[in-house]
């Protein structure tokens, strides 16, 4: 049988005991379809990369699973009906991961600021630009080119007309 994995956003208003229930009801669904579990990852409350549902923060799952196509198609029509599940995307793997997962543990969870939450940053100091070399600001100098004098509207005018005779011969 193939291999799968499905990642199941959350919805983030969920209670504990009411999370550890909808994934308790996915792995059902699962194994009523003959499929066998592999691995389940329960990620956390994480920042979401945009807004879904008016909701800025999601609970991720990783499950990961040997199953008959059919039975992936009834878990994902069970998730499309779900109101606990925002998102989903199952995809099929040639092979098991190899037990590692792909969020680290006590990764990042802010991508915007690039730190976790509660974390305290300070504002860095402005550093100064290093003062260019006398030979770097010579080269910039002779490099820029004054910008080309615009024609006259007659002279344009005069060099269509030229060559709008030329093509026409």
């Amino acid at each position: 049988m193939p291999i799968y994995e499905t990642v199941c956003i959350l919805h983030p208003e969920l209670s504990e005991a009411r999370v550890k229930d909808v994934i308790e009801g996915m792995q059902k669904t699962l194994e009523q379809g003959q499929a066998s579990l592999l691995q389940v990852e329960e990620w956390g409350l994480r920042n979401l990369a945009y807004d879904i549902q008016k909701q800025r923060r999601g609970y991720y799952v990783r499950l990961e699973y040997d199953s008959p196509p059919q039975a992936v198609k009834d878990f994902e029509r069970g998730l499309r009906l779900s109101e606990d599940a925002m998102r989903f995307l199952s995809v099929a793997r040639s092979a098991p991961s190899d037990g590692q997962s792909p969020i680290p543990p006590g990764g990042l969870t802010d991508r915007s600021a690039g730190h976790p939450p509660g974390a305290h940053t300070e504002p860095r100091p402005a550093e100064d630009p290093p003062a260019p070399s006398v030979a770097a600001t010579e080269a910039t100098a002779t490099e820029v080119q004054a910008p080309a004098e615009p024609e006259t509207t007659a002279a344009a005018e005069a060099q269509t007309d030229a060559e709008g005779e030329t093509s026409e011969e």
